[in-house]
């Protein structure tokens, strides 16, 4: 199953270029991992609540090219 969001990149996750930091790819991913979760009805936090976590253990980026501030951004 495949889960998409998407949103714009917001002025406080660029440099002073416009261009995203690379640490907020994490977050985006972060996102999406959740609303997926979501999508399925599946609640993190009250898996958290009940005991049940889903540790990122190994994250690994390819950056092909920059995300600059208002661009629309889509993860899958």
């Amino acid at each position: 199953m495949t889960h998409q969001i998407s949103f714009r990149v917001r002025y406080g996750e660029t440099d002073q270029m416009g261009v995203v930091h690379h640490g907020n790819y994490a977050l985006y991913f972060e996102m999406a991992r959740i609303e997926w979760l979501r999508a399925l009805g599946v609640s993190y936090k009250a898996m958290e609540e009940s005991g049940i976590a889903l540790p990122v253990v190994n994250l690994t980026v390819n950056y092909r090219k920059p995300l600059f501030y208002d661009d629309d951004l889509t993860v899958t």
